[in-house]
């Protein structure tokens, strides 16, 4: 049992709170990706090199990432101030990515631009991660599908209005945008701190520990089953959507176009993000006003395993554009419930963050494996089945939807039996 005090955040407060950090932490690093460090590397071993110098560089810092995903939430976790460890790592994660940013701004050489550029993910992850460990600890559980909605259609916002900023300093200097971001980053972190409450001290019994597995780390299987059913269903679900960034090589295999009709499909799908975002919203706020998450979770892993089929036998670019904004739609509207469901199983609160760590860790693992293992599966398709090979890959990630629809179902609804049982177990003193 834990015993704890905590000052809770008036509602409306943490979740602009808590959108705010979530959203100007992640759009540096989604930014930094879209082509800011790539420049970084051209500056620093020039264009002849760069393709090399900076997949090497990001295949490390995509490892230490996933290093850094299993580690943080336990170091959160495990910090001990009088201004609360929520509101001390985003303060301090806001600060460090800052001083790192600077770093990665002015790099001269490779191994300082791969150390700098993890320190960054770092950083900014832990501020993130505390937004999202914010939500299990002080909203209520008939409320977590709204948040979730709200909170995933945070990044997305923050990451478009980022792109504008972008576009309007596109004659500056590298520099310039760099150090834009850093000061919209502050900003955002520094008023997220002080729109939260967050004293929270926990005491966590001896038997409490017990329930955990791993030598304290991954939670015991037997004691909290539905957390490792889950993790499953969401790495799964991460698959296929892993998958998706093979589609510019499948507009060229299949349908033999060029650089600019890929950009204008491009173009054409640039609205997904709005569905997606809409879609998770939708969702939201639907599983908390009936109370029901796995229908929805459940439902939407089977939208986008459908989705999948399409694009595997797709005959047409029409039905893949058709497909994908559908995709989409499915994908958005699992991420929000799903998380909404991950934050109501999570075994404690005194370790959130480090539950939710390891959860977020199968983004990576999931599009490392499938970056791995596409080549072999597209080969095996051209094999097995002649063509583009494509075909194969496709179903095998329609299958990966399906299992993640199946995962879901020992996880007990909102409301049942077992859970009430769970959250009596969790009980915690104000």
């Amino acid at each position: 049992m834990e015993n704890s005090m905590m000052k809770k955040t008036p509602f409306v407060r943490l979740l602009i709170a808590a959108m705010l950090g979530v959203g100007t932490s992640i759009a540096p690093l989604v930014l930094l990706g879209f082509g800011l460090s790539t420049f970084i590397v051209i500056k620093i071993v020039g264009q002849e090199h760069a393709t090399a110098a900076f997949a090497t560089a990001t295949g490390i810092s995509g490892i230490a990432v996933v290093i850094f995903g299993l580690f943080s939430g336990v170091i959160a976790d495990k910090t001990r101030v009088k201004m609360g460890r929520r509101r001390f790592w985003i303060i301090a994660g806001s600060i460090g990515g800052a001083l790192c940013m600077l770093g990665l701004t002015y790099a001269s050489s490779i191994p300082v631009f791969v150390v700098t550029l993890c320190l960054v993910n770092f950083f900014y992850g832990m501020v993130s991660l505390s937004c999202y460990a914010i939500v299990p600890e002080q909203v209520e559980q008939e409320k977590f599908g709204r948040v979730s909605g709200l909170l995933g259609a945070a990044a997305p916002a923050f990451v478009m209005t980022g792109q504008m900023i972008m576009g309007v300093f596109a004659n500056s200097t590298l520099q310039e945008k760099m150090i834009t971001m850093i000061i919209v980053q502050l900003i955002g972190g520094a008023l997220t701190a002080l729109l939260i409450k967050d004293n929270y001290v926990a005491v966590t019994t001896k038997s409490d520990k017990k329930s955990i597995g791993i030598r304290g780390f991954y939670p015991s299987f037997k004691k909290h089953p539905s957390y490792t059913w889950a993790l499953l269903t969401k790495l799964f679900i991460y698959f296929t959507n892993a998958g998706t960034t093979m589609l510019t090589l499948f507009y060229i295999a299949r349908f033999h176009l060029g650089e600019a009709a890929i950009f204008k499909i491009m173009g054409l799908m640039a609205p997904t993000i709005l569905m997606m975002v809409g879609a998770g919203i939708l969702g939201g706020f639907l599983s908390d006003k009936l109370k029901k998450q796995k229908p929805f979770v459940i439902g939407a892993a089977v939208l986008t395993g459908i989705c999948l089929i399409v694009f595997a036998f797709s005959p047409s670019v029409t039905w893949v554009i058709v497909g994908n904004f559908i995709f989409n739609f499915g994908f958005g509207m699992y991420n929000a419930v799903d998380n909404a469901l991950v934050n109501r199983i999570l075994p404690s609160k005194e370790n959130a963050a480090k539950d939710i760590s390891i959860m977020n860790t199968t983004t990576n693992l999931a599009s490392t494996l499938v970056t791995f293992a596409a080549p072999a599966l597209i080969g095996l398709g051209v094999s097995l089945f002649g063509g583009d090979g494509y075909t194969l890959f496709f179903l095998v990630l329609a299958a990966f939807s399906i299992l993640s629809a199946i995962f879901v179902l020992p996880i007990p609804e909102m409301g049942s039996s077992i859970e009430s049982n769970k959250d009596s177990s969790n009980e915690i003193v104000v």
